[in-house]
């Protein structure tokens, strides 16, 4: 097996709606495709693809939260005020390591994303 990189990640949700609305008008990520009728829903992540799924709607059961998401960004610490400012809870940091600078939020279902920025300046 050859593994050539990430295609995309993805999260369980409860309501799609309201998630496709935090990660839209929150974040500011750009929603690719949404198709209710399947409960999917795609945000254009530059180097990937973030994935909402709710399982609900096609399978009849609850969402299964799990994984972590980091998100890079120009500066941590303006994400997380931004974040505050929108009603968000933030789990952890800024911390501030010697080769990056990282926080961690919730999304509306509990998912656990992050916020990073390596010292270096690269990306991915």
């Amino acid at each position: 097996m050859q593994i050539k990189g990430t295609d995309f990640v993805s999260y369980e949700v409860s309501d799609l709606d309201r998630s496709v609305e935090f990660y839209r008008d929150v974040l500011g990520l750009k929603l690719l495709w949404k198709n209710d009728e399947f409960g999917w829903a795609e945000f254009d992540l530059n180097q990937t693809t973030l994935a909402l799924y709710a399982p609900k709607k096609s399978e009849g059961r609850d969402p299964l939260p799990s994984g972590m998401l980091y998100i890079a960004v120009a500066s941590v610490q303006s994400a997380v005020e931004h974040l505050l400012a929108k009603g968000v809870q933030v789990v952890f940091g800024p911390v501030d390591t010697p080769v990056c600078e990282m926080a961690g939020f919730l999304d509306p279902d509990g998912n656990r994303l992050g916020l990073h920025h390596r010292k270096d300046g690269t990306v991915g």
